[in-house]
Order: C-alpha cells, then sequence, then structure tokens
C-alpha cells in the first residue's frame, strides 16, 4: 500500500469516527477491507498517539472521547535549488527536481 493509499484510508478512518458510523467492529473492518486484528492495531497506534477513541455498544459505533481527533494533512511545494541542496533524502541529486513536501499528521484539539 502506498503512502497516499495509507492517508486516504486514516482519513476515511476519521470520518467514519468522527460522524459516528462505524457499526460493529465487524463492520468496521469489513468497510476498510481489513480483518478485525488490523483494524485494532490502528486503533491501538491511534490511542497511543493519545486520541481517545472508545466503541459505544449502545449505538454501536466508534467515537472520539477526549479533545483530539486525527487530522490529516498533505501538500505539494516547488522547492528553490538552494533548499534541494539541503534535502538528501539518503540521496544527493544531480539535477533539478520538485519535491513533495507535506505536513505530518497532527492532533487537533476541538475546544
Amino acid at each position: 500500500m502506498t503512502l497516499f493509499q495509507q492517508i486516504d484510508r486514516m482519513e476515511y478512518i476519521h470520518d467514519l469516527i468522527y460522524n459516528e458510523s462505524t457499526g460493529s467492529p465487524d463492520s468496521f473492518a469489513r468497510k476498510l477491507r481489513l480483518n478485525k486484528r488490523q483494524l485494532f492495531n490502528i486503533l491501538e497506534e491511534m490511542r497511543i498517539m493519545g486520541v481517545d477513541i472508545r466503541y459505544d455498544r449502545t449505538r454501536k459505533t466508534y467515537c472520539y472521547c477526549g479533545d483530539k481527533y486525527l487530522h490529516i494533512s498533505c501538500s505539494l511545494k516547488n522547492i528553490s535549488d538552494s533548499e534541494a541542496q539541503n534535502i538528501h533524502g539518503g540521496v544527493i541529486f544531480r539535477t533539478k527536481c520538485n519535491f513533495i513536501a507535506f505536513c505530518s499528521s497532527i492532533f487537533t484539539s476541538v475546544i
């Protein structure tokens, strides 16, 4: 799975949780085309990052319970030759090229 597919998946997970439309864990995993263990691993990673996600048995959906939720953004940026000289990423570039610069996942407080 590519980086952008992973970002899309995380945005979809956020949308389902934010709108409280995940359904049961089985249903949620099917919507994501994952098995339940993979879903639980993703949710655990989000919890480790500080997002309070809980399953509401009455409404049969996952929901955010704290003041944090996942916000992922990605943007493209043209950089100058001097900026390119400072970015190696493990490789020395000899030709002019454009780079993808993207913001890391951040958490947004809802308060």
